[in-house]
């Protein structure tokens, strides 16, 4: 009975999800920019996702923006560190949602955000460098066969230019084909004017579940309970399914009160609450006919690390939960 009611909510809807087309996602990171992803450890990583249950995955290739609002990326319309990645995962029968993420590192801007401009020329010369590069990425998600792709994430001040947004699309509809999906960050899903022009209404769905520092799964399912319908209610208004363009926890007390955060420092209770947190997220997949899938944020190759790193999976306790969940299923 604990997952009938958001069932109930749902009847009557023109659309609902079938669990077999449920998207199990993984986003494989990377500490560079993107190299790992040409090696063999990124090949051996696509196997162990998929032995885990997972049916996709995601990569996400950087652009650098400056403080005038221009990007860098590269030149070269196909790099391996994509292509091959695209490849393999095709080969291996996993789905691939392709994340273009702007890198603000080196910026005035602490996060994606954030990013803003006091006078309309900074406007001007991100949109026109954004769309000439998500074009590109676009057309290399066609010719590698892709299944979604991410116009945009948590861009929090840019989503008010609703017109250019529209243009990004169309661009990048002409050269692909699969999915489109704009990735909201949770605080302010209801806030895109666009979810009209896409196949998805994504959401980076770090929702705080609770204020309770160890609070039991019940609790973290309750808190789950009123953003769902929330988000059912804007799949109803869109007529569009949510998928989960990034999910994760980090191993921390305060994972189910501020999901978002990879400062925190952990305590002896800080693993079980990421357990908590990650079992209940993994059971909504089936339980809510308008949620689409999810990607877990996140996963690296097995190659050596310059720093340890937050939000990683690759814990035995992690990956039981994800094959419990997901394997076979």
């Amino acid at each position: 009975m604990r997952r009938l009611l958001p069932a109930l909510l749902w009847a009557g809807c023109c659309w609902s999800s079938h669990a077999a087309d449920f998207i199990k996602g993984i986003t494989i990171s990377a500490q560079t920019w993107g190299e790992e992803w040409a090696t063999p450890q990124m090949a051996a990583a696509l196997d162990e996702v998929k032995a885990l249950g997972a049916n996709a995955i995601a990569i996400h290739p950087y652009a650098r923006i400056q403080t005038d609002g221009s990007l860098q990326f590269s030149s070269d319309p196909e790099p391996d560190y994509i292509t091959k990645p695209l490849d393999w995962a095709r080969e291996r029968g996993l789905r691939v949602m392709l994340v273009p993420h702007i890198a603000y590192w080196g910026s005035p801007w602490l996060w994606r955000g954030e990013i803003d401009f006091a006078k309309i020329e900074g406007w001007r010369r991100f949109f026109s460098d954004y769309e000439k590069w998500m074009t590109q990425m676009a057309r290399l998600a066609q010719e590698h066969g892709a299944e979604t792709l991410c116009v945009g994430l948590e861009y929090s001040h840019a989503v008010k230019f609703d017109a250019r947004w529209r243009q990004i699309i169309a661009s990048a509809r002409r050269e692909f084909h699969g999915k489109i999906v704009y990735g909201a960050n949770w605080d302010t899903v209801g806030e895109v004017p666009f979810w009209d022009a896409v196949d998805y209404i994504g959401v980076l769905a770090y929702f705080p579940l609770t204020k309770a520092e160890n609070p039991s799964a019940r609790q973290i399912e309750t808190g789950w309970r009123p953003w769902m319908e929330k988000l059912g209610a804007l799949s109803r208004q869109y007529g569009k399914p949510v998928l989960f363009t990034e999910i994760g926890y980090n191993e921390n007390e305060r994972a189910a009160v501020e999901p978002w955060d990879f400062h925190h420092q952990g305590n002896a209770n800080a693993a079980t609450v990421q357990a908590r947190c990650v079992e209940e997220a993994l059971q909504m997949g089936g339980h809510y006919p308008f949620l689409a899938g999810m990607f877990w944020w996140k996963w690296y190759p097995d190659l050596p690390m310059d720093h340890a790193e937050t939000f990683d999976l690759r814990t035995p306790v992690l990956k039981k939960l994800i094959a419990k969940y997901w394997a076979d299923k």
